[in-house]
């Protein structure tokens, strides 16, 4: 199953979700993420404080390197598609004549970057972090995905 996360720009909330649901190792279960409006996108392939959250959180190895525009085939390829704001969703129905069958809507709203010092910024990213967080475990839950078992140390590779 894809799921997919779409946001705005792809450099903050839809890239966090995406680091995160695959950081779980679920099988059979692929996130990826893109946004509406990500190739208008000046800020660079990922925002600083998507960044710093993603390394405090050791999601590093399941980030991808850029933002991603969301395309008609993009959204054809996805199982679930995951909306942060009722505009994306409106955005994907007008832009793409786009019906999706399986999508949900979760109202989380953007930074604003440009009205608060860097310490707000941490604190309003974090805050972020921790609901995107809980609604992916929710997710999870619901949709019953098994994880991958963890490896055991009689079944690793001996490399020595």
């Amino acid at each position: 199953m894809t799921v997919h996360f779409i946001c705005l720009g792809n450099t903050y909330r839809s890239r966090l979700a995406e680091a995160y649901l695959n950081s779980k190792r679920l099988v059979d279960v692929k996130a990826v993420s893109s946004g509406v409006h990500a190739s208008g996108n000046d800020k660079g392939p990922i925002s600083w404080l998507t960044q710093r959250l993603i390394e405090i959180h050791t999601l590093v190895p399941f980030e991808k390197p850029n933002w991603t525009q969301t395309t008609k085939l993009l959204l054809d390829s996805a199982d679930l598609i995951i909306f942060f704001d009722r505009n994306y969703y409106n955005y994907c129905v007008t832009q793409f004549k786009f019906h999706p069958n399986l999508f949900e809507i979760w109202t989380i709203g953007d930074l604003d970057t440009n009205s608060r010092d860097d310490g707000e910024k941490i604190k309003a990213t974090e805050e972020t972090f921790n609901v995107i967080r809980k609604k992916v475990d929710d997710l999870v839950g619901r949709k019953k995905f098994q994880s991958r078992p963890a490896l055991s140390a009689d079944s690793r590779i001996n490399l020595a």
